[in-house]
């Protein structure tokens, strides 16, 4: 796993590299701008409960043009012991979509920004995916990667492979993901956050209704970690990262 992580990683930037030199034709977009308000009963990130497993509310800014498009999401995280005690959470990113022969590949950086929290717990993250579309069918990958950072004790590469649906004549869409986490160790403790007994899989099921401004989603999370374990990490919070249905409700501007 730790090459896999290391080999991983170097793809991502190399990735990076090659599509900022401008080695695909940009996709076309007009300028847009979104923002929205959200509840929901559990704040989860890849199966984990990132707001100690109570109900998170959340806001979400975004704004694209020429094909770039930058974003920040604020998430109450009550506290969260995975956080060491964070307040809060916000999520800031840039990204870029790009058209290769049918498919959407995108690029982003991402960093994480924690209020609130007992210690040093920022740290950041690059992304790579893509997507295809056949008719109301959508399927994609992605891989995140987190190079070796001190707020979590090392490296961690995120895989995940997605689809989803609509339901024709009918404002409904069903999805599924199932992803995978791994990387390297250099502080187990701090490493915890993300991979709570080591290496796991997690997945999702999805059921989302959408009639603007207004979205309601119901959502089966889980992942194969065991739960009933001990943790000398302050940071695992074994008790909210097993299977639960997580509900949203969100508000469109």
């Amino acid at each position: 796993m730790v090459s896999l992580a290391r080999q991983s990683g170097l793809t991502v930037k190399l990735g990076f590299a090659v599509l900022a030199a401008g080695a695909f034709t940009p996709a076309a977009h007009a300028q847009s701008f979104d923002f929205g308000v959200e509840a929901t009963t559990d704040e989860v990130r890849r199966g984990l409960s990132w707001s100690d497993g109570e109900i998170s509310a959340s806001t979400e800014v975004y704004a694209g043009i020429a094909g770039l498009d930058a974003s920040l999401r604020i998430a109450a995280l009550r506290k969260s012991d995975r956080h060491a005690n964070a307040d809060v959470l916000a999520d800031l990113g840039i990204g870029k979509d790009w058209s290769v022969s049918g498919f959407t590949l995108r690029t982003e950086a991402i960093g994480h920004v924690f209020g609130g929290a007992d210690t040093r717990m920022n740290y950041g993250e690059l992304g790579l995916g893509a997507r295809y579309s056949i008719g109301p069918l959508q399927v994609g990958a992605n891989a995140f990667y987190a190079p070796g950072q001190d707020a979590i004790g090392g490296d961690n590469l995120y895989l995940r492979a997605n689809a989803l649906a609509g339901i024709p004549a009918f404002p409904v869409s069903v999805s599924a993901s199932v992803g995978y986490t791994t990387g390297d160790a250099d502080n187990p403790l701090r490493a915890a956050r993300l991979r709570p007994a080591g290496d796991y899989t997690d997945w999702k099921l999805g059921l989302e209704y959408n009639q603007f401004p207004f979205t309601v989603g119901l959502d089966y999370v889980g992942t194969d970690i065991d739960t009933s374990r001990a943790s000398v990490s302050p940071f695992a919070d074994l008790r909210h990262a097993g299977d639960r249905v997580v509900g949203r409700v969100r508000l469109s501007f």
